[in-house]
């Protein structure tokens, strides 16, 4: 009964596990290790709805790495993967145990920051920036460095959804990328009197 009983035990943890494994799987990148798409558009929303239900700060970061295709093209896609599993490691030594980070798409990364000012979320972004910065990625041609451009937005009222978050992030990243990359801009040093949309440029 005993030797019966320690069997069904082994068993049951060695399904577990392998339950766990494929949830894991299922919700990460398979290239970066980070949260996936559908991952993190799941986490997404859930924090936007703390959000919008109790009055909590939420703040997102749009991370992008700056010419990516010019790294692709010289060194060759090999050396672009490693840049993109580089990146994680910096962004996540900044995060605490309730962010979020993961992989949006291409070379693009999102990362959530539940119950972050606008001040924290910026200096957040910032130290990611710069830790990112003094990155020295291998390749057969030489050391690459690179950098890259952070669009930050923070939950405000009139946001209807969290593609209404989304779409901010993405307005300040392409302000960032405008005034000559590898830099932080906020959504809000760019918002004008037009209303939020739910269409990301």
């Amino acid at each position: 009964g005993i030797t019966l009983a320690l069997a069904l035990a082994d068993q049951t943890w060695h399904r577990q596990r392998e339950l766990d494994a494929a949830r894991h799987a299922a919700q990460t990148d398979a290239l970066s290790g980070a949260l996936n798409r559908r991952a993190l558009e799941t986490r997404l929303a859930a924090a936007f709805e703390d959000a919008r239900r109790h009055g909590q700060p939420l703040s997102l970061l749009f991370i992008d790495l700056d010419h990516f295709k010019n790294i692709n093209d010289r060194y060759g896609h090999a050396t672009g993967d490693r840049c993109l599993r580089a990146v994680i490691d910096p962004i996540q030594a900044e995060l605490r145990a309730t962010d979020v980070v993961g992989r949006w798409g291409g070379e693009e990364f999102l990362v959530l920051l539940p119950g972050a000012s606008a001040v924290d979320a910026r200096r957040v972004a910032e130290r990611i920036r710069e830790r990112i910065a003094h990155l020295a990625i291998d390749s057969d041609a030489g050391p690459v460095n690179l950098t890259t451009s952070v669009g930050v937005s923070c939950h405000a009222a009139a946001m209807r959804s969290p593609d209404d978050l989304v779409a901010a992030a993405d307005r300040a990243l392409y302000g960032a990328k405008r005034a000559g990359r590898n830099r932080v801009v906020m959504e809000e040093e760019l918002r004008s009197t037009t209303p939020y949309t739910s269409e990301v440029a």
